[in-house]
């Protein structure tokens, strides 16, 4: 009797001995997918984005391996991870019940691919994706994705250090910006369609903080329609907010240039900004630029302010 107490309890202090199950690189997301099955793995998925996120090793992949919604409210990213959907898969990520799609809070790097972010029709969410690490520095990219009938900003970035890449996406019928960077990020948003969204196209705004704002929009088209703008860099109260637009055609908006308060700038380079309401709307010593060949004209009213042309070097 007394040998079998000592197995049991060696047994016993084995089991307890035992490290917990490791996080795996890569862990994968299905519409048959159960939150219950450990690890998330290829041949028992996972069904929802934070079963995976908490599974995966920070730096890992989650792979979404067919068409279906993946998740159920606001998804916060606190790890460095990846989420990528199989091409030819719808793999979407809902802004619900008043909250944004997705929250990014930490100082991460959040890489997402074949993504479709959306609002939900009937109960609402706000924003896309939220980044807001205060000091913080994210560093975001985004690759061929969709963002469309969102209730709020599609990219909404607001702190002084974060870094933010989209490439090869569209915004679409967003009821705030599709891209919005205040207070001090960077955000580069490269061959992209941005049609229909309410507020304006991209938009770098600054109040009172020491670091610029910035958005480059580079080989892309900004189409609205109605009277939204579509790039708008914006300062109240102090600030540097800068919207560098590079061989882009924008048509079919309100404003297509804006530029509001002293510190705030946008550089036009090998553009074409036709067919909207105006072409410029320079207001309480903001700053449009023309450098190299634009061509600025035939839009529908008369221009707000003066264009200042540049000589490129």
């Amino acid at each position: 009797m007394g040998r079998l107490l000592v197995a049991f309890a060696s047994a016993a202090l084995l089991a307890l001995a035992q490290p917990a199950a490791a996080q795996s690189f890569r862990t994968y997301l299905a519409s048959y997918g159960n939150d219950a099955n450990a690890g998330c793995t290829l041949q028992s998925p996972c069904r929802l984005l934070p079963a995976a996120i908490q599974a995966v090793a920070t730096g890992g992949e989650i792979w979404i391996l067919d068409s279906a919604n993946f998740n159920q409210g606001t998804v916060t990213i606190a790890k460095p991870v990846s989420i990528l959907v199989v091409p030819g898969k719808i793999g979407s990520i809902v802004a619900v019940a008043g909250q944004p799609a997705i929250s990014i809070t930490s100082n991460v790097t959040v890489g997402l691919r074949n993504v479709v972010i959306a609002g939900n029709a009937s109960n609402p969410g706000t924003h896309g994706i939220v980044v807001s690490s205060g000091a913080a520095a994210n560093l975001l990219s985004v690759e061929d994705s969709l963002f469309v009938n969102l209730q709020g900003h599609a990219i909404y970035v607001h702190d002084t250090a974060s870094r933010v890449s989209v490439k090869n996406s569209v915004f679409r019928n967003n009821t705030g910006y599709g891209v919005l960077a205040t207070n001090g990020p960077t955000v580069e948003v490269t061959d992209c369609r941005l049609f229909g969204n309410q507020t304006g196209g991209v938009a770098a705004t600054s109040s009172n903080v020491a670091t610029p704002s910035v958005v480059n929009l580079t080989d892309s088209t900004v189409a609205n329609g109605g009277s939204s703008p579509a790039v708008t860099a914006s300062v109240t109260s102090g600030g540097i907010a800068k919207a560098m637009v590079v061989r882009t055609t924008i048509n079919d908006t309100g404003s297509a240039l804006v530029a509001t308060g002293t510190g705030a700038l946008v550089a036009v380079v090998d553009s074409s900004v036709s067919n909207n309401d105006k072409g410029f709307n320079v207001s309480s010593g903001g700053v449009v630029k023309s450098l190299g060949n634009n061509y600025i004209g035939d839009n529908r009213t008369a221009d707000v302010g003066a264009l200042v042309t540049t000589a490129t070097r």
